[in-house]
């Protein structure tokens, strides 16, 4: 008798352990993609490479098969409305590591209301950009992102705290697509090398991806060195240097499938003077707005602008940029068409010798991608981008540049 209840317990407990497997495995879901390359480009060598170059890859990789990128997303359903998303990025041909690019809780209400809420809570990408908005942060029309969206890959990231709320101000008008106004604020900390990569690298069109332990290389200017500065030889964006505690809002209206316009102000009350391991603390603002509007289902037009400064050492680097891009994109069944305009500068405000970081460029981005479902992404792509920038003249290059590049990729979703 001893025995037989002692077996029913234990069938009963491995069964409820089954059970407890089955429903977690059910609430964990993931999806990403692998990127397979072949290119050519002429230009100078990438920043990668501590080059003058603004793309990822550059001449030693032209005319090969390349391993560019697996990214994946894995998320956990905890309960209704509360998830863990984790995001993973792998650059095989630059040797990185498996780094996790945004890991973080969301909780979003459920219940019926003309305000929604969502909360997050961690390390993710502020919701600024209209063009990567496909699986793992990718772009949804081209393989090289914007100058915009390739600095907030490479520098910006939020860890910390962010809430969004949205209000139905014409819910009677328009029950299926109701216009909505939307506020976002958030506070955050390690993000106070913000800027650095901006400054002394300058604008760049690529989709590599920081990782929360990134180590980018870096190659200290000539007034740096000059001035015996001391700097780390990689440059890490997400750290906390001088205890403040940083914050962003957003304010805008939207409506599904129709339009969205956005404006954010981002200032992460950095004290530029702050010190620590080799890395300086830069104070960074800047206003963002993004816009995108469908002309017609198959049709879009889109776009952001940034302006800000940045600033580190009291005045030893003090710097404004700016830039902005114009696309529109067209599908048709599996068929879509990109094109990209933007321009991006960077004014050098201080007096420090050896040290400009007068920047001026223009980029241009011709995208075409064929979709063979369920799980197939062909895509062709040109860009061309020609800048003065500087900082060449102190390794005996012309200021003057012309970088060209010509992409095909083969991705594979999963």
């Amino acid at each position: 008798m001893v025995l037989s209840l002692a077996l029913i317990t234990a069938v009963n407990q491995a069964s409820a352990s089954n059970n407890t497997l089955s429903n977690l495995s059910q609430r964990i879901s993931s999806k990403g993609y692998i990127d397979f390359r072949w290119q050519h480009f002429q230009g100078n060598n990438s920043w990668l490479d501590l080059g003058t170059g603004h793309s990822r890859f550059d001449n030693s990789h032209n005319n090969r098969p390349l391993l560019a990128d697996f990214a994946a997303e894995i998320k956990a359903d905890l309960k209704a409305g509360s998830q863990i998303i984790t995001q993973l990025h792998a650059y095989p041909e630059q040797n990185s590591a498996l780094e996790i690019t945004e890991l973080y809780w969301q909780y979003r209400p459920l219940y019926a209301s003309t305000m929604r809420s969502r909360w997050r809570v961690g390390f993710f990408y502020p919701k600024l950009s209209i063009e990567n908005r496909g699986s793992v942060w990718s772009s949804l029309y081209n393989l090289n992102y914007s100058a915009i969206n390739s600095w907030i890959g490479e520098e910006l990231r939020t860890f910390g705290v962010e809430g969004r709320w949205s209000w139905k101000i014409d819910k009677s008008a328009n029950e299926k697509a109701p216009l909505k106004l939307n506020l976002t604020a958030s506070a955050f900390a390690y993000n106070d090398p913000t800027g650095a990569i901006l400054a002394w690298k300058g604008w760049s069109n690529h989709d590599l991806q920081s990782g929360i332990n990134n180590k980018l290389p870096f190659a200290a200017p000539a007034g740096v060195a000059a001035a015996d500065n001391i700097q780390a030889n990689s440059f890490q964006s997400f750290r906390e240097i001088d205890g403040r505690p940083g914050g962003y809002i957003g304010l805008g209206l939207s409506r599904k499938r129709s339009f969205k316009v956005e404006w954010f102000h981002y200032d992460n009350q950095a004290e530029d003077t702050a010190f620590e391991d080799g890395h300086y603390a830069w104070h960074t603002t800047f206003n963002h707005i993004s816009a995108h509007y469908f002309l017609t289902k198959e049709l879009e037009a889109f776009g952001q602008y940034i302006r800000g400064r940045t600033s580190m050492g009291n005045g030893f680097v003090d710097n404004r940029f700016e830039s902005a891009f114009i696309a529109i994109s067209k599908s048709q069944g599996p068929h879509r068409l990109s094109a990209r305009f933007e321009r991006a500068i960077v004014d050098d405000l201080d007096n420090t010798p050896l040290d400009d970081n007068k920047e001026a460029g223009n980029s241009f981005n011709l995208n075409y991608s064929y979709y063979l479902a369920p799980h197939w992404k062909f895509s062709s792509e040109y860009q061309q981008r020609r800048s003065r920038q500087a900082r060449r003249s102190y390794r005996q290059e012309p200021i003057y540049v012309k970088e060209e590049q010509l992409s095909f990729s083969a991705r594979y979703y999963f």
